[in-house]
């Protein structure tokens, strides 16, 4: 699994404030479909985390099996939208 994803996830549920994200333009409605789809899961498995740190990537890489079908989906369209996009390797 993309720990980058995950961290953006984390970063994008942690509630900080409307002006300091990027615009829905700026982000896809990939990553939007992650923060609509994965705040629960954060919220229910890695909540103590400070978010997008290395312990978030870590919780959400090994929950992966115990994510909400809605998250998990969001996180596999985000993963199938950066494939071509990028050219750093998964961690």
């Amino acid at each position: 699994m993309n720990i980058r994803i995950l961290a953006l996830t984390a970063i994008a549920l942690a509630g900080a404030p409307v002006a300091s994200r990027p615009s829905v333009a700026q982000e896809g409605p990939e990553m939007e479909a992650m923060r609509a789809n994965c705040g629960g899961d954060y919220l229910r498995l890695c909540a103590g985390m400070k978010p997008g740190g290395p312990e978030v990537k870590a919780c959400f890489k090994r929950n992966r099996q115990n994510l909400s079908p809605g998250c998990s989906q969001a996180i596999d369209a985000y993963e199938r939208s950066r494939a071509g996009s990028s050219s750093e390797t998964d961690d």
